[in-house]
């Protein structure tokens, strides 16, 4: 992963948030887990399908989840977009699981950045994730 395509991924995030009303908060506390998977069907295949993952690798470092994270994977028009609102993870790929693998390497950095932060340095939302990364998360042997 690049750092061209990193940057690509959050303008995409940025220019969607620009639709959401101003004052819209989601209320969501943790990421959707399998029960709470929606698949939606269009012709020809899906347009856009919730995947639960439970693995998450990079080139470094495997982390396994203690319960299924949600993925939203959309197919653009000439992308694949991967994405979990609630964990701010939103990415892009050409094919899907290219997009599926991104967001497993973004999950990761996360993972590692916020593990690496004292608690007293992280406030509202860096405060919300770290704890997520560190209820949900957790680095196993590759």
């Amino acid at each position: 992963m690049n750092l061209s395509q990193v940057n690509e991924s959050y303008e995409l995030r940025n220019e969607r948030l620009e639709f959401i009303p101003e004052h819209f908060k989601s209320g969501v506390a943790t990421p959707a887990t399998a029960s709470e998977l929606v698949v939606k069907p269009w012709p020809g295949g899906f347009s856009s399908a919730r995947t639960p993952l439970w693995r998450f690798r990079s080139s470094h470092v495997v982390v396994l989840s203690s319960k299924p994270v949600s993925v939203k994977v959309t197919k653009g028009e000439t992308l694949f977009f991967a994405e979990n609102e609630n964990l701010g993870i939103f990415t892009t790929g050409e094919s899907r699981n290219e997009a599926i693998n991104t967001f497993g390497e973004h999950l990761v950095h996360f993972y590692v950045h916020y593990q690496r932060l004292d608690w007293d340095s992280v406030t509202g939302e860096a405060r919300r994730l770290k704890k997520i990364y560190e209820e949900l998360f957790e680095e196993v042997r590759a």
